[in-house]
């Protein structure tokens, strides 16, 4: 079990699990920064693998214009408060260099609320000094209409009273991206989208030629935390088709857990020579942009599209917990011979080993895996052209 310990707050939740020693401005018996984050991480798969709620409230502390000596002070009542009023399965932790935050599983947002008006109350009976109001999110997140959110009357120094609802734990519990991983994927993406201008040129002319419309194609995709961003690849469809067959086709093998195979090879939707662009996943290339933004790297789970996302379960979640990639460890591993979750799982598998070697490794294999699904894909054609019967001669007319 993680012990709670003052530690020195960093300025974002950190994932490292090596422990600091006790800072002299954090007040004694909460979780220090380090170990909260673990244990925010460990109480959300655990909430979501009892589909139990789970939610957070933090308290920003009102600096003291007497210096750090009087804030800390100010911390420490914080907490002798808070300690009064969280249950023995409760936690308080450093959640910033600003704001203590009190983790509260088995509770709706419902139950957050009354909580954090409850020790709002306490504060001020108490003549404590805090900037608020208190944020409130939890896990899953609810969608809340604007005048759900309660009215926040203003102190004299500025600062809120009251409750707002504030970004999902889903968006909080983030791992920070390695440094090493955003270098790669600028590299890669840059130098890809230099290096394969020419071939972009041809496919663009080819995408005139055959297809009247755009070149590219644009899709919302659910990317890190949970957040939509404009997905980009060459289009492989004609203009303006129906995405209800994709919509079905996409429920059905999530709800019955079955094999990621794609609809290319009887979707009337694609233009001729559409499916060699998509089988040779030329049509992703464009994706490199979305690299090179920060909205995906070279290596991760595949966006999918909100539809299908509204489909998961708590757990498939977790997929959303690192940028979206344009390969992974489940398009090396097999990817439409294996079940959706299958998938899932190797996506939780990659976040857990993430590292530089196992990013090149991805990289080096993903191109021999589209060696072998086109070789795949041709084999498949040449058997159904075996298959076919031949043609009947029409017997001759003897009149």
């Amino acid at each position: 079990m993680i012990k709670p310990t003052g530690t020195r707050p960093r300025s974002r939740l950190s994932w490292k699990p090596a422990f600091s020693p006790p800072a002299a401005d954090s007040p004694p018996g909460i979780y220090g920064q380090r170990e909260f984050a673990q244990l925010v991480q460990y109480e959300r798969q655990r909430a979501d693998r009892l589909d139990a709620p789970l939610s957070l409230v933090l308290f920003r502390i009102h600096p003291s214009p007497s210096g750090s000596s009087d804030t800390s002070n100010r911390s420490a009542s914080l907490t002798a408060v808070l300690t009064g009023r969280v249950r023995a399965t409760d936690a308080i932790g450093r959640f910033d260099g600003e704001r203590i935050a009190v983790l509260l599983p088995s509770t709706d947002l419902h139950g957050a609320e009354i909580f954090a008006e409850a020790v709002s109350a306490k504060l001020a009976a108490a003549r404590i000094p805090f900037c608020g109001p208190a944020e409130v999110m939890s896990h899953p997140a609810l969608k809340l209409p604007p005048e759900a959110a309660p009215s926040q009357p203003e102190h004299n120094d500025g600062c809120a009273e009251g409750v707002v609802h504030t970004d999902s734990l889903e968006q909080v519990a983030l791992r920070p991206i390695p440094r090493w991983k955003r270098a790669l994927d600028l590299f890669g993406a840059g130098s890809g989208l230099l290096l394969l201008s020419p071939l972009f040129a041809l496919v663009a002319l080819y995408i005139k030629i055959v297809s009247p419309g755009p070149v590219f194609f644009s899709q919302p995709r659910v990317g890190r935390g949970g957040r939509e961003f404009p997905f980009i690849k060459f289009r492989s469809m004609h203009v303006n088709t129906d995405e209800s067959m994709h919509n079905r086709h996409a429920a059905e093998f999530i709800r019955a857990n079955g094999s990621m195979q794609k609809l290319d090879e009887a979707d009337p939707r694609i233009y001729f020579g559409g499916r060699l662009l998509r089988v040779s996943c030329i049509d992703e290339l464009p994706q490199l942009w979305n690299v090179l933004r920060g909205e995906m790297s070279l290596v991760g789970p595949r966006p999918c599209i909100p539809y299908e996302a509204s489909e998961y379960q708590r757990w498939h979640r977790h997929r959303f917990s690192m940028l979206p990639g344009m390969s992974g460890l489940w398009q090396v591993s097999g990817k439409n011979k294996l079940t959706f979750a299958e998938m899932i799982r190797l996506d939780i598998r990659y976040e857990k080993k993430m590292s530089l070697g196992l990013d090149l490794l991805i990289i080096l294999r993903t191109i021999p895996a589209i060696v072998v699904m086109l070789g795949e894909s041709a084999g498949r054609r040449l058997s159904r052209l075996r298959a076919r019967p031949p043609a009947r001669e029409e017997p001759p007319d003897e009149s």
